[in-house]
Order: C-alpha cells, then structure tokens, then sequence
C-alpha cells in the first residue's frame, strides 16, 4: 500500500535506470484473451477469488496481475513435504517444493486455458509457494486463475502477492505550527539534541509526554525490528542498530544487484517515469526506514539532531521495501525471522525482537500470506504494531492493518485533531503525533550522500512513536504481553478530537502508560473522544494505494528551511 503522496510542484532529474531493468518492471501491460474457468473450479473457490480482487482499488485492478502465493491446507502441509535441504544463503527458488509439484497438473490446464506460462519463484516461511505468470492478467482472468487452483483439494487460498509501500506523505502545509509547552507534572528529561526543540510529538500538550517517561527508563534492553526500505549509515542511530536482513528476493527492485542477503542496508528507491507504471512519476529517494528507525531509537544527549521515543532500545533493521514497493510474501518473511522464526535459506536470528513496526499496507482483504504470519510472530509473543495508513478511508479496507493480530495506530496533528489524511475506524487502537515529525534520513535525492534529518507526515510516523513507547513499557516489565500493552495503551491515553467515527482511545501517552504499567495510576474511566464536524471540503490529494503501478514512491520530504545536513 502506498501510504504516500506526490507533490506535483516538483520534477526532478533521475540517474538513467538501465533499459533492461525497466522493461522487466513495465513489460506486458496488455493481457490475454479471456477464456472460460475450468469445469472443476468450485463455486466456493469462485466466491473467494472474486471477493480477493473486488476489494482491490479499481486502478490495482486496472493494473494487472502477475504474481501470486498459493497457500496449502493443514492436511496437504502435514502429509507432503518440503526439501529444505539447501544450505543457508541459497536462493530459495532452488529448492525442491513437492507441494507445488502436486498441483502442477492443474497449473497446466489453467496455464493452458489463459495462454500463459506459470514459473515457481519460492516457497515462504509458512511453506506457500510464490509463483508468477510470464504476462500479466486481468482482473477477471486472474479471478479464474485463482479459483481455478483453489479448487485443488490441496490448496487452502491463492492471492496476488502484491506490493505495499510506506505510509509517509508530504506536509499539507509549508509552515508548521509553534509546539506549545508540556505541561509537567512530574520530573522530566530535557535532552540537549540540537533539533529536540522541534519534536513537538514528545514534549507538546498534545505529544505522546516522552520526557516524564524518561524519567522512569529509556528503554535499555529491548529490541525493535522495523521492516520497512532499510537503513542507512546515521551518526545519530549508529549505535542502536543490530545486524539485520534484507528480504526482498527480486534482484530488479532491490538495487543491490542480488536477492536475499546479510545487508539490509537502503540503496535508495528512487524511481524514474514511467517504471513502476506506465504513468508514473519520477521521484526521490526517501529514506523511509531510517526516518522510522530515528523515531523510535535515535541516540539522545548526544548534542546532535533529535531524540528517539525509546532512546536506548536497539534497532533490528529487515529491508523488505525496494522500488516501487516489497511483496506481500517477502514482507510476511520478515515478519516471522523479526520475531525469532526459521525462514529457510536465511540464517538464525541471534537478536529476536520483542516488538516490531510496521509502517506499510495497502488496500484489500487481509491475506492469507498476512494473517499465517501474524499468527506465528503472536505465538511467538512479539508484540506487532501496525500503521493504519493515510486515505482517509476506514481502516477495514487496508492490510495489514485489517488482519487483527496487532496494535493499530492512527495520526493526530498538533492541535490533537485526527490528521486529514488518517484512515480510521474500530480496528485503530490508540493514535500518535503523525504531523511534521522531525527524524534521521539521507541527504541523497537517488543514492546515499550523508546523514540529515528532516519532517514526514503520516501514520508510517504515529506507528514508530507507538512502537517506542512499547519498548518504553517492555524494559520496565518484560513479560508485557500484546494484549496487557493494548489495555494499557487504550487505559492511559490523552483525549483527541475525531471528526469520524472511530479514532482509537486517544493519543498515545508515555508518561501514563508507565504509571499504569507499574500500578501507580489507576488510570480514570478514559473519556471519549471530542468530536469535530466533518470538514465541509478536502484539497485534492493521492491516496496510499496498494500496488506500484498505480502510485509511486513519496517525495523525499522537506522542511520549511530546505534538508537539515546531519551535523
């Protein structure tokens, strides 16, 4: 899901993509004729897949499908098999997978039916298999593709493995408001980060009160994956950062010229016109995931840039974003390894994390692919926080955030107000500061240049403050669970004001949450939300969508000043 914008004031030069890489990533647009499902196809099959890409945008639709994860059933699990032989490191596609191969037969005759070629790419964590077709389908042939292999005995679901994106977005505004004094009523830490004046998130009235939280712990001993586009070098993150991974597996959307390895460092995902799809706009790096790293565990009292929620909390970074966005199956990957899982032909995790962000999405059902891997990293006991995204849609409509199984965040602005572009509804669980959110990226508008920081709005910004102030309460009681660190959260939150119908319980609050946790607040019956009317009007503004060949990657960010060099 593309939780982003584009701002159509600024058109940028590119370095030239090489023409083979950009016709990988447009190539057949068109589709093949139409032809009738398989007799065998069931009704119930049928029903699923319709239902699977009618919850699509109607530009995802219009987009096509080339790509797609065949999840088995528990019997077929328990009585095939899978030669996980491999050692670590090989490519997955090696491998043998016999439960794919017990279905070749059907693949054939829809193969046949559609004039495609269906190639194995992989199979998952949670041994699905990853297939693509040689040309792309249309949403009515992908339909029948799908119900045509879910009618196999063998096969639970088959799903288009799309591709998220971040959910960042350019300011609204130029300026940003003052932030206003905290109210302190209990001792509080005042870093000396140069930039720290300017998070109003952590220490403004309607921030999340960090520095009365500091006071308690700042977050030692506790580990954060962020699966998002990376990380880069920072002075100001260097030192919380562990050894993580990258996962993307498509060597033409990765820029390191391999699949998966050992270095989930951001190569940049800038991206050229038209290669992501046949409309789309050129656009800049981002640096997303080092600006959500920052947020949540940027070095504080170091007399530079800016202060993280969970100082002193370590950083697992999984790169699972590229260009043009990451695949459902590789993001569900990084999820389960995240939280101490076997992911064949990657090597163990030797720092587990206890909680992970999730700064991406995109429109649909929830996926099988999604909820398998969801419910390993909950058996697991990682605590999974979720951005709800910025369409200003109900948060039902986006997953990963409508797979249940994790802690939904939504953005507020400085005045407390849902943020215009918030999704909402029941599924969000408490919101964050998402507004003008000061945090580390690079300088470079393609590669790597050097450390800055700079503002983003949107709920890929609320998300990593909630994931902090997790990491805030897990190293005062480790055996916080997901569910004790929900009530907690939803128990102790400021009051916000919501124009819809559902914002979650509040603004997440550090300071409170702490003293809950701890049993020194008994934490008063949270009042409900105020209400606003709805805004009479709304400025033309792209939506996070789901798919890459309908958007594109974000600006790369600015603040009213221009780019803050790292210093």
């Amino acid at each position: 899901m593309s939780f982003t914008t584009h701002p159509s004031s600024r058109r940028i030069a590119r370095v030239a993509l090489s023409m083979g890489t950009a016709a990988a990533l447009v190539a057949s647009l068109g589709a093949p004729a139409t032809f009738a499902a398989p007799a065998q196809t069931s009704n119930a099959a049928r029903a699923a897949a319709h239902t699977t890409i009618s919850s699509l945008s109607s530009d995802q639709q219009k987009a096509g499908f080339n790509r797609f994860v065949i999840t088995y059933t528990d019997d077929a699990l328990n009585a095939g098999g899978i030669n996980w032989a491999s050692p670590a490191g090989t490519h997955v596609a090696t491998w043998s997978d016999s439960l794919y191969s017990g279905i070749t037969a059907d693949v054939q005759k829809i193969d046949d039916l559609l004039n495609v070629k269906t190639n194995y790419v992989r199979t998952t964590s949670q041994k699905a298999t990853v297939v693509t077709t040689s040309s792309k389908l249309t949403a009515e042939q992908a339909e029948k593709y799908m119900a045509a292999l879910s009618s196999n005995a063998s096969v639970a679901s088959v799903e288009p493995d799309l591709m998220r994106r971040s959910s960042a977005r350019r300011q609204a505004t130029s300026t940003l408001a003052k932030a206003a004094s905290a109210s302190k009523t209990q001792a509080a830490v005042t870093p000396n980060d140069t930039l720290y004046p300017q998070q109003w998130n952590l220490h403004d009235a309607k921030g999340i009160s960090a520095p009365e939280a500091w006071a308690t712990t700042q977050g030692s001993g506790v580990t954060v994956a962020v699966i998002d586009s990376g990380i880069v070098k920072h002075p100001d993150l260097d030192a919380n950062v562990l050894p993580g991974y990258d996962f993307i597996t498509e060597p033409s959307i990765a820029r390191d010229g391999n699949g998966r390895d050992a270095d989930p460092t951001d190569q940049g995902n800038w991206e050229e016109a038209g290669v992501c799809a046949a409309d789309s706009e050129a656009s800049e790096s981002n640096w997303h995931g080092t600006h959500v790293a920052g947020s949540i565990a940027a070095i504080m009292n170091n007399k530079r840039g800016i202060a993280g929620v969970a100082p002193n909390a370590k950083i697992l970074p999984l790169r699972a974003l590229g260009m043009c966005g990451g695949y459902d199956s590789d993001i569900a990957d990084a999820m389960v390894w995240a939280a101490g899982g076997t992911v064949e032909g990657v090597p163990a995790n030797t720092h587990p994390a206890q909680i992970i962000n999730l700064s991406l999405g995109g429109e649909g059902t929830c996926p099988a692919t999604y909820s398998k891997a969801i419910a390993e990293v909950n058996k697991r006991g990682a605590i999974l926080v979720v951005a709800a995204g910025n369409d200003d849609q109900d948060t039902s409509k986006i997953a990963p955030a409508n797979c249940g199984g994790s802690i939904v965040v939504g953005s507020t602005n400085q005045k407390g107000q849902r943020s215009d572009f918030s999704n909402y509804g029941k599924i969000v669980d408490v919101s964050a500061p998402g507004d003008g959110i000061m945090s580390t990226v690079d300088l470079g508008t393609t590669v790597s240049t050097g450390a800055g920081y700079t503002e983003y709005d949107g709920t890929s910004m609320a998300a990593p403050q909630v994931a902090g102030i997790i990491a805030l309460m897990k190293s005062v009681d480790p055996s916080l669970t997901a569910d004790r660190a929900k009530q907690v959260l939803k128990q102790s939150a400021k009051p916000l004001t919501c124009n819809v119908n559902a914002c979650g319980a509040g603004i997440a609050n550090a300071a409170s949450a702490l003293e809950v946790l701890q049993g020194k607040n008994a934490a008063p019956a949270h009042p409900k939300p105020k209400r606003a009317p709805k805004y009479p009007t709304r400025a033309a503004r792209t939506g996070y969508v789901t798919n890459p060949t309908t958007n594109h990657n974000p600006p790369f960010l600015i603040t009213p000043h221009g780019l803050i060099p790292g210093q």
